[in-house]
């Protein structure tokens, strides 16, 4: 029983946190990276108890969980029905029980980030009286295993059949199918290839606008927003760099269309918008006051325009992400001391030609290295 136990680690949980170290490590970089090591415990605190403070925040905060789980199964599905590992099947020699224990222990492993990261949301609901939150919180992460290792029972001792499993994924797949043209192409991509990528991006702009907003709303502080603003902008530079690798290896075909350039601009001016929306309904829904209303829109308009810089960026640099990184925590420095002096509308102006300069120097020259 030991013996297998190890093998499916190795097979299963290695090779998944092998093959996922990319998803790991920009998650590890954002959600502890960012923050200095004596802020680190307040931070996370602070972000908890905005979780157990909004209900609406706390469903957001499921739904991640769900989709991990999701990512977990789909790993362990695909691995067990590869051509290569036919020999899994062998464990449909072993009883029920012993089968069901090994693929919980495989599920928790899998899932063992999450689970710690809601063992502490659970040790804070008790600490302040909220039981049944607590009971929730924890019964979700029991079942998220559960479920897992019941699909992987199924996978295994069921593998002639189609899957219940397999069906969900062929009915949602089929639900979610949307005939896209050429403007949408790009959120198109996102929304299917990079859907994880953008989910944990998502989550991260919610939990530090739930830091401002929720968690200090009575207290708001306009500097610490300035700056979390800017940590999403720089946490969606990574789906900018999804955006134009995607543009520059399917869609090179683009710079021999009849476009204008400013058309091709205004797609990936149109992407960004579309990609920032729920952090603008997010700051409208829970202003309460804090910030004018011209104000927010204002800083939409400038995400939006910083976004469009970092594809300039892209452009200007080449497809590297370690380069790519480098320029985005200079513009980051740049961006915010320019808005530290209160003229707004000129910064965004002043980014926006910046960064149509830069697409228009670069775009047409521009080769994929």
């Amino acid at each position: 029983m030991k013996n297998i136990a190890n093998f499916l680690v190795k097979v299963l949980v290695k090779q998944f946190y092998l093959i996922n170290a990319g998803f790991f490590l920009f998650a590890f970089l954002f959600f502890f990276g960012i923050v200095k090591n004596g802020q680190l415990i307040y931070y996370h605190r602070s972000l908890i108890e905005a979780m157990l403070a909004s209900p609406v925040f706390m469903l957001v905060v499921w739904l991640g969980w769900l989709f991990y789980n999701f990512k977990c199964i789909s790993f362990c599905i695909r691995t067990i029905k590869a051509a290569d590992s036919n020999y899994l099947y062998t464990l449909k020699a072993l009883s029920f029980s012993r089968q069901f224990l090994l693929y919980l222990f495989v599920s928790k492993l899998q899932y063992l980030p999450v689970l710690i990261y809601s063992c502490f949301v659970v040790y804070l609901a008790i600490s302040k009286s909220m039981l049944v939150t607590a009971l929730s919180v924890a019964a979700c992460q029991l079942l998220m295993i559960a479920v897992s290792a019941i699909i992987l029972y199924r996978t295994i001792n069921k593998h002639n059949n189609i899957s219940s499993f397999d069906k969900l994924l062929s009915s949602l797949s089929s639900f979610y199918k949307v005939r896209t043209g050429y403007v949408a192409f790009l959120l198109a991509h996102i929304f299917h290839e990079k859907k994880m990528a953008l989910l944990v991006v998502k989550i991260f702009s919610i939990l530090l606008l739930s830091v401002s907003f929720v968690r200090n709303g009575d207290d708001f502080d306009r500097d610490l927003f300035s700056i979390f603003f800017q940590l999403i902008l720089a946490g969606h530079a990574v789906l900018v760099f999804y955006v134009v690798s995607f543009s520059e290896s399917q869609l090179q075909f683009g710079r021999n269309l009849p476009l204008p350039l400013f058309k091709t601009v205004v797609l990936y001016l149109f992407t960004f918008s579309i990609l920032l929306l729920p952090e603008a309904a997010f700051m409208l829904v829970n202003n309460h006051g804090n910030l004018p209303m011209s104000y927010i829109f204002l800083q939409y308009l400038t995400a939006v325009v910083i976004l469009f810089l970092y594809t300039g960026i892209l452009y200007g640099c080449g497809l590297d992400m370690e380069g790519y990184m480098l320029f985005v925590f200079i513009a980051f420095l740049m961006i915010f001391f320019l808005q530290k002096t209160g003229q707004h509308l000129l910064t965004m102006l002043g980014i926006l030609l910046t960064a149509v300069s830069i697409f228009k120097s670069h775009y047409y020259s521009f080769e994929k290295q």
